[in-house]
C-alpha cells in the first residue's frame, strides 16, 4: 500500500492539477461543440444538455463527458492535497474528497449511460442528481478550504460558492419539475442546465489556471 501511495504521490507531482482541470475542460467542450454541430435543429430552450446523446453526433458527446470526468477525478485529487493542514481539519479534506469522487464517477456515468431506453433513462437521470449534489458539497468546501489556505486567491472561491448555490437551484427545479403540474413552471430547465454546463466550467477554468500560474 505504501508503494502504491508512493507511486500515486510521484504521478500527481509530476503532473499539475491545473493540467488535469484543463483537460477536462477541454474533453468535455469538444464532445458538446461536435454533438451540437452534427445535431440538426437544436433547442436550447427546449432540449437538455443530455439530448445531444441522442443525435448522429452523440458518441462524441459521451466520450466527451466520460474523459472529462476521468480528467477531473485526478484534478481533485490533486487540489485535495494542495490545501493546508495547519488551519483545516483532515476530516474536512476527506469528506470534500469522498464528495468530489462521487461526483466525478456519476458525472463519468452520464456517459456511459446515455439514451431513449427506459432504463438506462433511469440511470442517467440518477447519476445526474447524485453528480449535481455531490458537487455542491465538494464545490462548497473547495470553496471555504480556498478561503482558509493563503495560497489561493478569494476569487475562486467566490465563483465556487456561486456555482454551489446555482447548482442547488438547478436540483431543485429538476426535482420539481417531476411533480405532477410543476412542469410547466419549470420549462425553462433546460436553459438553466447549460448555464450551470458553462457556470462550472469557468470554475473549473478559473481554479485550475490559477493552480498552474502560481505553481501551486
Amino acid at each position: 500500500m505504501k508503494k502504491l501511495n508512493s507511486r500515486l504521490d510521484t504521478f500527481q507531482n509530476a503532473i499539475s492539477g491545473g493540467v488535469w482541470g484543463n483537460l477536462s475542460i477541454t474533453a468535455g467542450i469538444l464532445g458538446d461543440i461536435i454533438a451540437l454541430i452534427l445535431f440538426p435543429g437544436y433547442d436550447f430552450m427546449k432540449r437538455p444538455v443530455s439530448s445531444l446523446c441522442k443525435g448522429p453526433g452523440g458518441i462524441f458527446f459521451q466520450l466527451g463527458i466520460i474523459l472529462s470526468g476521468l480528467f477531473a477525478v485526478f484534478f481533485v485529487l490533486y487540489v485535495v492535497r494542495t490545501f493546508d493542514d495547519t488551519n483545516i481539519s483532515k476530516n474536512i479534506k476527506k469528506w470534500a474528497l469522498s464528495f468530489a469522487l462521487i461526483s466525478c464517477v456519476s458525472f463519468i456515468n452520464l456517459g456511459v449511460f446515455c439514451g431513449s431506453n427506459p432504463i438506462v433513462s433511469l440511470i442517467h437521470g440518477a447519476s445526474a442528481v447524485v453528480s449535481w449534489i455531490s458537487a455542491i458539497c465538494y464545490i462548497g468546501i473547495f470553496s471555504f478550504l480556498m478561503i482558509k489556505d493563503s495560497k489561493y486567491s478569494k476569487l475562486p472561491a467566490y465563483i465556487g460558492f456561486s456555482v454551489s448555490s446555482s447548482l442547488s437551484l438547478m436540483t431543485l427545479l429538476f426535482i420539481l419539475y417531476y411533480i405532477p403540474g410543476i412542469q410547466g413552471v419549470v420549462n425553462f430547465l433546460p436553459l438553466l442546465e447549460w448555464y450551470n454546463t458553462f457556470a462550472l466550467t469557468f470554475w473549473y477554468f478559473v481554479a485550475s489556471t490559477y493552480i498552474l500560474v502560481k505553481k501551486i
